[in-house]
């Protein structure tokens, strides 16, 4: 029979089983997307919910049906504090009957742990009157875990090159510093807090005829004229347990054998806490000096 000579009664039968069909396929519609989808009737309370929704927060529906959807998930912010139902941008959908879309938001599961979400929320009318809204959502947090480790590896590849720039700074520097230090027509040395030596330049290696590894292995000993090493030991150690610069006249061996008077001069480095982490000294000749004042 064809549809025009229908009755009213059949029509509307038709009608009826239509739209239950069509809300059938809607919610399996709904059900297949992956993303959260639930509504809200005008008081807040949830209508549907689809099973992304069920997945990602952990709610069942009979849980969820009728009850307060930011009072089971968006009771607060990301920092803690409660989350005032009146400034829920989802709730003002239907109050204010504007669309609203967040991103970077929380939602909270059944168990309690934060779900890094980004949501739209769009009211739904008949007339002028809104009777509801609709949410979806997503899973953010791979994607969010992506951004905090891109983020991450940039910091760390900005330390390493600040570090390698402040490493070729002090190659610079240290570069520069020896240069001066060979220099200098004196003789220069450093040592550690305990007075060891670590470092002395080519022209003390070259006055004394030795190797600058031996003269580091605590061989200056050698080379300090004996009537003058006792005196030599006492103020350096004097200084080294006091931190007090360090000066004395004794005479040193040079590579023909001859001994010539020397003055050392050393001063301490000191750290934030008053301990001495370097030793710096020279050594001055003044052999022409002592024989002047003689």
């Amino acid at each position: 029979m064809p549809f025009d000579t229908q009755t009213p009664a059949a029509v509307d039968a038709i009608v009826a089983e239509a739209l239950q069909l069509l809300h059938g396929r809607t919610a399996q519609i709904l059900n297949a997307i992956d993303e959260g989808v639930f509504f809200l009737d005008h008081l807040g309370r949830t209508v549907f919910f689809n099973e992304a929704a069920v997945r990602m927060l952990g709610f069942t529906n009979r849980e969820v049906l009728g009850k307060s959807m930011h009072e089971l998930t968006h009771h607060h912010y990301a920092d803690g504090s409660p989350f005032p139902v009146e400034a829920c941008p989802i709730l003002s959908s239907v109050t204010d009957a504007v669309q609203q879309r967040v991103g970077g938001d929380i939602f909270f599961t059944k168990s309690g742990s934060a779900l890094p979400v980004d949501y739209t929320s769009i009211p739904i009318k008949e007339g002028r009157k809104v009777v509801g809204v609709v949410v979806t959502f997503r899973d953010i947090s791979s994607q969010q875990q992506a951004a905090e480790l891109s983020a991450r590896l940039k910091n760390e590849r900005a330390a390493r090159a600040e570090a390698e720039s402040a490493r070729e700074k002090l190659r610079e520097s240290e570069a520069s510093y020896r240069f001066m230090a060979e220099a200098i027509p004196v003789q220069i040395w450093t040592a550690q807090p305990d007075g060891s030596l670590d470092y002395v330049t080519k022209r003390v290696g070259e006055y004394f005829g030795l190797p600058t590894e031996q003269i580091l292995a605590d061989g200056w000993k050698d080379i300090v004229h004996p009537e003058d090493l006792p005196s030599v030991a006492e103020r350096w150690m004097h200084s080294l347990s006091t931190g007090v610069p360090y000066e004395v006249e004794f005479r040193l061996r040079g590579a023909d054998g001859s001994f010539r008077w020397h003055l050392a001069r050393a001063a301490a480095q000191f750290d934030e806490s008053g301990n001495v982490v370097k030793w710096f000294g020279t050594n001055t000749l003044i052999e022409s000096q002592k024989r002047d004042r003689a």
